[in-house]
């Protein structure tokens, strides 16, 4: 497991209001469990908008990062007129297509189910976690989750190089240049998975270029 928390440690990031940064990776080592996240959003302002899809995929802290399960739905508004009208154009959102979502209160019940004690991991995570810190509050819930997080990006940074292998660090962008095919874009469960695959797809490429033996090895 020490190998893939020294490839993972750049990306490692302590959570806001759990400032435990000198323990990162004994938090990482300890949980050994991942809880990859996306979230789709009615804007940018956690104070403001709201959580309008969520998807997890939750791995094993082991060569390959065994999946256990994975989960996404998508979330009913409670103040749609305070969304940002781009915003729901990017994710498709209309009334019918929402019509059997489901409340805040129950996505932040199966969050807390599938991921207490876990690491939350994503692509640009610091957003994602002011929005689940939000919603969290909003649903009268503690923090279930590690008090420390994994950015996927800055590991991305770190392997690839600018301009040779990859033009800009979106997670589009890079899925599509390690040729990982996408269930859909602006879907929080399909993102979550694609950042799953790309984190997959980065350890591969660290232990080829380090010598270091693959899963099964």
């Amino acid at each position: 497991m020490q190998h893939l928390i020294d490839f993972l440690k750049p990306g490692l990031r302590a959570v806001p209001e759990h400032d435990s940064r000198p323990e990162m990776e004994e938090h990482l080592a300890e949980s050994g469990v991942l809880l990859v996240v996306d979230l789709e959003m009615t804007g940018s302002n956690p104070q403001q908008h709201e959580v309008l899809e969520a998807g997890c995929v939750r791995v094993l802290l082991r060569d390959g990062f065994p999946e256990e399960v994975s989960w996404g739905e998508r979330v009913r508004p409670k103040h749609i007129g305070n969304a940002n009208p781009a915003a729901l154009k990017v994710v498709g959102y209309t009334p019918k297509a929402w019509r059997t979502a489901i409340e805040l209160e129950a996505a932040v019940a199966h969050l807390e189910e599938l991921g207490t004690g876990t690491v939350l991991s994503g692509w640009g995570i610091g957003h994602d976690l002011t929005f689940l810190a939000e919603a969290f509050r909003r649903a009268q819930r503690p923090w279930p989750f590690a008090p420390v997080a994994l950015d996927i990006q800055p590991i991305a940074r770190n392997l690839l190089r600018r301009g040779e292998q990859v033009d800009r660090f979106n997670l589009g962008h890079v899925a599509d240049r390690l040729g990982i095919g996408r269930m859909g874009e602006h879907s929080a469960l399909a993102d979550a998975f694609a950042t799953y695959d790309v984190l997959v797809k980065l350890t591969e490429l660290h232990m080829a270029n380090s010598g270091s033996p693959g899963p099964g090895a």
